[in-house]
């Protein structure tokens, strides 16, 4: 009865981190860019004394890698990868981060930044973009600089947007939302990753799966807790029939 109680406590515990997971999921549908977060709970008897009423459960966190349906905005600075590919920007603790989430825009200081406030990283760093000057993103993101006035037809390439691919395994999603090397370092440049302009890459979670899957975890999570009744009647039952004898 202990095992059934321990058993059933650990997996309505671990119910109520799939629910969250999934509401925070949920709460990102309409994200440009987000890669829903996956859970995998596994169950294993702890080694030593009293093994058999101990029991250990290893959560790992996983992301779901596949692209999110394309946006149209007709926005210049609205950019999209094609295929594999990351947008390198820099997080809010000063280090490199990636991210699929393409809408960009110029700061008030000129620098490159997506809707979060991130700096976008070129080859040469964070981007400034010349004032009163006309943006446009090439396919290998590059960035085009049109002039104003007699000079609008005019253009120069200041930067290009430094774009990765790194290995989906080699990469942790922070709290922060953005993906970072699992070593610690920096991905490398990648030439052969392309972008579409006046586009977005949405979410890729589903809005319908995620409720259903939020559905189906009340469910466990109540069938968890009703085991963990009878566990304790069992034993209310089991204790009083040794009193009697």
């Amino acid at each position: 009865m202990d095992r059934m109680l321990y058993t059933s406590m650990t997996g309505a515990t671990q119910m109520l981190h799939a629910q969250a997971v999934t509401a925070n999921n949920l709460a990102n549908a309409n994200t440009t860019g987000f890669k829903q977060d996956l859970t995998l709970m596994v169950s294993k008897p702890v080694d030593g004394e009293n093994s058999s009423r101990h029991y250990g459960v290893a959560t790992t966190m996983a992301q779901d890698f596949n692209k999110g349906s394309l946006i149209t905005t007709n926005n210049s600075l609205d950019i999209a990868i094609e295929g594999e590919g990351w947008i390198a920007v820099v997080g809010q603790d000063g280090t490199t981060g990636y991210t699929r989430a393409g809408s960009l825009n110029v700061g008030g200081e000129g620098i490159l930044r997506n809707r979060e406030g991130q700096m976008v990283l070129g080859n040469e760093g964070p981007i400034a973009v010349p004032p009163d000057s006309r943006v446009e993103i090439a396919n290998d993101g590059s960035i085009n600089v049109f002039g104003t006035g007699a000079f609008s037809g005019d253009f120069s390439i200041i930067d290009r947007i430094m774009l990765v691919n790194p290995a989906h395994g080699e990469m942790a999603k922070g709290l922060d939302g953005l993906f970072r090397m699992k070593s610690g370092g920096e991905a490398l440049p990648a030439a052969e990753v392309r972008v579409k302009s006046g586009v977005l890459e949405g979410s890729n979670v589903s809005a319908i799966e995620a409720m259903t899957e939020i559905i189906q975890s009340s469910r466990q999570y109540e069938m968890q807790v009703k085991m963990m009744k009878s566990a304790d009647e069992l034993a209310t039952k089991s204790s009083a029939l040794l009193r009697m004898n």
